[in-house]
Parts: C-alpha cells; structure tokens; sequence
C-alpha cells in the first residue's frame, strides 16, 4: 500500500462541535480526506448510495438509528469499510457492543488527538483498536495487544520519558550508552506507530505505565 494514500472519510454525529474538532484533527493528518459530515444515520446511508468511503467515524447516540445499529448494517453490506465508534460512553458493556457490532475500533471522546491520529492509522493497516479510559487499548483476540509487544527495557524507558527524563538522564540510570536509549526510543515509536514523544507520553498514560 503506497505510503502516501489518503483515505476518504466520513464523520456520522449530530453534535456539530464534536464533528469539527474530529475535522480539524483530521485535516492535520495527510492521510485522512474528509469528504463528508452527516448529521444522521440515514443520511450517511443515502450517501452511501453515490461513494463509498474507506473510513467513517461515528457516534453511539443519533437521532433515529443508533451508531452500533448503522455499524452494523454497514459492515453486513461493506465490509471493507473501516467503522470506528467514537462516543462519551466508556463503560466496557459500551465498548463489547461496538465490538459485537463488528467495528474496527471505538475511541472515547477525551482521546488525546495524536493518540486518535496513531489509532486510526493502526486501523486503516489492519489492526482493530478499542480504546477508552476504562479499557485502555484493546486489539482483537487474535492480535497481539500494543503493550505486549514491549519489552521490559522498553516499558522502563516509556517511563522515564513519562517523567520527563532526557536520553542522557535515563541512560545515566539505566547504565547504558545515550545511544542506546534513543535507540530504544525510535524502536518503541515504530513499534506503537506514534508520531511523536508527546503522543507516546500520551499513550503511556492512557495505558498506566
């Protein structure tokens, strides 16, 4: 898959506040076009009638027919679009149903927007991620879950870099080569496929380490 395709995307909720945040989030990130807002169920699925979207992000709560009713019904008749359910609602009864509904993930509303970014880029290469306060990142069973995948080297200098410690200050208490610590620190970028220092700091966090 070519490194600089952009993924045509659609934003269903009827809170127009949250729908351009969502915009403006998106528009920072090359690899997401957004082509359409709507404001229902119904009328995403007269869109859907014209162009099919690779990627649409949409509510729990509509007017009309709920956010995991229309996943549902998309997935059965497009199952090659990416649906990620982005709602206020973290209980994990919330989450389990998006998962049921066959989504390809579900991110609350206080998602940090770089966290949101590196998730939504994870989905679009294949990978289902589920993430909330209360569930923290969860990838389908047959998948490995992101923080499985570090190791314990890696987990003690995602937390120092939590702290604010510098390569040189981390190195200096782990005992090893600056070098070697910001080796681990690219390493552990590529691995989570973050951005950033800031959004693995966030991840940290929403993780508990």
């Amino acid at each position: 898959m070519p490194m600089n395709r952009s993924y045509n995307t659609v934003i269903v909720d009827d809170h127009p506040l949250f729908a351009e945040g969502i915009k403006r989030i998106l528009s920072d990130d090359g690899s997401f076009n957004l082509t359409h807002i709507c404001s229902s169920a119904e009328e995403f699925l007269h869109l859907l009638n014209n162009k099919i979207p690779h990627l649409v992000l949409m509510d729990i709560q509509m007017p009309g027919m709920s956010g995991i009713e229309l996943c549902k019904l998309v997935k059965q008749q497009y199952p090659a679009i990416k649906v990620v359910i982005i709602s206020m609602f973290e209980s994990s009864s919330v989450v389990a149903d998006a998962k049921n509904s066959s989504a390809n993930g579900y991110f609350s509303k206080a998602t940090d927007a770089l966290v949101l970014k590196s998730g939504l880029n994870t989905i679009m290469k294949g990978e289902d991620v589920f993430l909330s306060k209360q569930t923290n990142i969860i990838i389908e069973e047959n998948k490995p879950p992101l923080v499985s995948m570090l190791s314990k080297r890696e987990l003690d200098i995602i937390g120092f870099v939590k702290q604010g410690h510098t390569s040189k200050s981390i190195a200096e208490v782990l005992s090893i080569s600056q070098f070697t610590v910001d080796t681990h620190r690219k390493n552990i970028l590529k691995k989570l496929q973050l951005p950033s220092v800031k959004a693995l700091i966030a991840f940290a966090h929403e993780n508990g380490i």
